[in-house]
Order: structure tokens, then C-alpha cells, then sequence
């Protein structure tokens, strides 16, 4: 017991005062605003469609109502250069842009609880779109703030800061939205998120703006010139549109891909997730299939599996710190592909709360220590200063892109394997990420 006590005490002092630092804290409340919205247009809304009997195929291409959010990297200039209209000027360039995109959240929603599958489908596909582009716009002016001031070796517990915001944000919603729907209506617990989001604004306006790097960045300027010596136009609006498509959307990206290993990190950001999305999409009309009510799958899936997820967010982003992004990378994703063992026993149990107990926080304990090594993966890619967001954008439509295809694909695969068939396939894709992880290591190691 004393050999042990040598060395977990001093790891768990290393824990807290990693995680009590006040210079990190506030990015919670960064982590809360851009978590609440997002799934209200994914899983959320896929238990609503369930509930009227569409199937898992047409589910999995409701996916599609979220491309808003995957093509945010097109607006992304936008918000890095210029100000909002008027609110910019009275709270400062990017709290306007967030503060816009929560109003516009706030309509978005609100259309959505006055909308219904059977009687205005099309109505509900309109407001999920507007709330996917509003959701888009809040991430990228939010992301400034997420590494202001921050350090390298602090990405992980900033990271792990944001995802516990994140999730908690993610928590509200969803816990709150089933237990609304259950006992009110699926269109009272999306009106009650339409006012959820007006509460985030608030917190926003306390935040002092982040320091925004407008300083010329040499290489890009020096790229912009090349490029405009040899596209000349002759009008002068044409002109000036690609010059600013070229430096703002064409240069980071140029930037990025002058890495050695640069395939293999887009190939990372592409496919990383891609067993975790696939299983997520699946995970309620599984529990439904299992015989789970909504009211059960709030008490579970959404508070005890929340609370789980907080704690693997903290963990995978002490593991970072500890272990460096691509190792802490290679290790929650293993953990991660071991939680299909667990929903293997449940679909052969079918409706076992225990079991139902052990899979969620399997499954989200893992999945929060992945996401957070993850998160900062993405941190540690965006190193064109002016640009940030821009480029970060860029990632992540890598990203959904990739996981908007699973999402898809992921509905046919319950369909045509079955639950059991369907767990069986999903641990299969973490092997490609696996594979590019080790050779990036060996890579690493031979450079040093």
C-alpha cells in the first residue's frame, strides 16, 4: 500500500492543480455554448423521427441535415476578418459574431418546436439547416477563445476543460430534452432549447474578448503576391474576390500540407472518430430496439453516461499532457474499440438495465477520453496565426465530412448485419486511424 500511495498521490496533486488552474477555467463556459446545440439536429432529433416510425436508413440520411455545420469553413474568413454589424462594435468582433449566431440558434429552435415530422417535414428540415449554420458560425468565433493565451503543453487540460463544458452543454440538452419530450411533447423540449440557448448569451458577454493577431503573416503574404502576378482580371471586383478566397481559404490550408506527414494527419482528422460516430448515430434506436423507454434512456444514457463522459474527458486530457497528443491518440482509441464488446452482451441480453448501466459508462468513458485527445490533435494542427479559425474549420470539415458518411452508412449497416453483426463491424474501423497512429509514432521516433 505505501509503494502505491508514492506514486498515486502525487499524480492525483498533479490532476487537481492541472485542472484548478483559473487560466484555463473559463474556457468551460466556451465548451457549455457550442455543446448545447449540436446534437438537437443529430441524435436528438433522430429519437423524435424514430418515435414516428421512420427507419434507421432514413435516419442515418437525415444526416445530411447537418452540412450547414460541415461546410463552416466557407463563412469561416468571414468571421476571421470582419466584424458583425453593429454588435461588433459594441462588444467586440468575435462576441458579435457568437452573440448573432446565438440569436439566430434561438429562431432556428424555435422554428423546429413549431414544426412536426408527419404534418411539416419540410418546415422541420428548414430550421435544422438554419440551426446546423448557426451552430457553425458560433464554433468558429469561438474558437479564439479557446486558445487564448494557451501554451503548448497545455492543450490537453484545455482540451479536457472544453470537453467537460462540452458535454455538460451536451448534458442540458440532451437530458432535459427527453425528459420534456416524455412528459410534454417533443415541441415543448425544443422550445425549452431555444430559451436554453438565450441563457448562454450572458456568459458570452462576461468573457472578455480574446487577442485576435491581425499582424500580415510573411508566407501568406508572399503567397498572395505570387498569386495575384499571374491571376490578373479586369475587373476589379472579380479580383478582389480571389485574392480574398486565395489567402483566406487557399493559403492555411497551403501552409498545412507544407508538413512532411501532412496525408496522414488529414487521413488521422478523417478517420479517428469514425467507429465512435458510427456507434453513436446507432446507439438510441438501438436502446429503443432493446426495449428501452425514452424516460429510461434519459436516466442511463443521458445523466449517468454524461457523468462518465465528464470523467473521460478529464482523463484523456491529463493523459495528453502526460503522454503527448498521438501516444494519449493511440491509447483511448483502443480503450474506445473495447466498449463494443459491452454493447455485444446487451444485444444478446436485450432489455437489462444493469447491463444497459455497464455499457453507457463503457462507452462514454472511453469516448471522453478520446474526444479530448482529440481536441487537441485539431489544437495542435492550427498554427497559421491570423487564420486560426480559418484553418481550424478546414479540419473539422475533414472531420464531419468523414463522419457525416458514417453516420449515413451507419443506419444501412444496422439494417443488413443486424445489432449483433453491427457490433461486430464497428471495431473493425478503428484499425485504418491504428495503423496511420503507429506509423506516425515510428516516424516521430526515428526523427529524434
Amino acid at each position: 500500500m505505501p509503494d502505491k500511495n508514492r506514486w498515486i498521490t502525487p499524480v492525483l496533486s498533479d490532476f487537481l492543480r492541472t485542472y484548478c488552474n483559473p487560466k484555463i477555467n473559463y474556457r468551460f463556459f466556451i465548451g457549455f455554448s457550442c455543446g448545447l446545440p449540436f446534437l438537437l439536429t443529430l441524435t436528438i432529433l433522430d429519437l423524435w423521427l424514430k418515435e414516428y416510425g421512420i427507419s434507421n436508413t432514413a435516419i442515418g440520411l437525415f444526416t445530411l441535415l447537418h452540412w450547414p455545420f460541415t461546410l463552416k469553413f466557407l463563412w469561416a474568413p468571414f468571421i476571421d476578418r470582419f466584424n458583425f454589424p453593429f454588435l461588433s462594435k459594441k462588444i467586440g468582433r468575435l462576441r458579435g459574431w457568437a452573440v448573432a449566431s446565438q440569436i439566430t440558434l434561438f429562431l432556428g429552435l424555435l422554428g423546429m418546436a413549431c414544426s412536426s415530422p408527419d404534418s411539416s417535414l419540410c418546415r422541420l428540415i428548414l430550421f435544422a439547416s438554419l440551426v446546423a449554420f448557426a451552430d457553425g458560425c458560433q464554433d468558429i468565433s469561438l474558437y479564439a477563445y479557446q486558445l487564448d493565451k494557451a501554451r503548448k503543453n497545455m492543450l490537453g487540460p484545455i482540451a479536457g476543460v472544453i470537453i467537460f463544458g462540452y458535454k455538460i452543454g451536451m448534458f442540458f440538452a440532451k437530458s432535459f430534452s427527453l425528459y420534456l419530450a416524455y412528459y410534454f411533447g417533443w415541441n415543448a423540449a425544443y422550445g425549452a432549447m431555444a430559451v436554453g440557448i438565450l441563457c448562454c448569451t450572458p456568459f458570452i458577454c462576461c468573457i472578455s474578448e480574446p487577442q485576435i493577431n491581425d499582424s500580415p503573416d510573411v508566407e501568406i503574404e508572399s503567397m498572395v503576391k505570387s498569386y495575384e502576378s499571374s491571376n490578373r482580371s479586369k475587373s476589379e471586383f472579380v479580383r478582389l474576390l480571389k485574392k480574398t478566397i486565395f489567402e483566406c481559404l487557399v493559403c492555411p490550408f497551403k501552409i498545412f500540407m507544407e508538413r512532411d506527414d501532412w496525408k496522414n494527419l488529414i487521413a488521422l482528422v478523417v478517420l479517428f472518430k469514425a467507429g465512435y460516430i458510427i456507434t453513436q448515430k446507432m446507439a438510441k434506436p438501438f436502446y429503443v430496439d432493446m426495449g428501452f423507454s425514452i424516460l429510461e434512456i434519459a436516466n442511463v444514457v443521458q445523466v449517468f453516461g454524461a457523468v462518465a463522459a465528464l470523467i473521460g474527458g478529464m482523463i484523456g486530457g491529463y493523459f495528453v499532457k502526460k503522454m503527448g497528443v498521438i501516444r494519449a491518440m493511440f491509447g483511448t482509441s483502443i480503450a474506445h474499440a473495447s466498449s463494443c464488446l459491452a454493447y455485444l452482451a446487451l444485444a444478446q441480453l436485450g432489455h437489462c438495465r444493469d447491463m444497459l448501466y455497464v455499457t453507457v459508462f463503457i462507452d462514454n468513458i472511453t469516448e471522453g477520453s478520446m474526444g479530448a485527445s482529440f481536441i487537441a490533435f485539431l489544437y495542435s494542427l492550427c498554427d497559421c496565426n491570423r487564420y486560426k479559425a480559418t484553418q481550424y474549420a478546414l479540419l473539422w470539415a475533414f472531420y464531419d465530412g468523414g463522419g457525416m458518411l458514417c453516420r449515413i452508412i451507419s443506419g444501412i449497416a444496422a439494417d443488413m448485419l443486424g445489432w449483433t453483426g453491427f457490433f461486430l463491424f464497428v471495431p473493425l474501423t478503428f484499425i485504418p486511424s491504428l495503423i496511420i497512429l503507429r506509423n506516425v509514432m515510428a516516424k516521430s521516433g526515428r526523427k529524434r
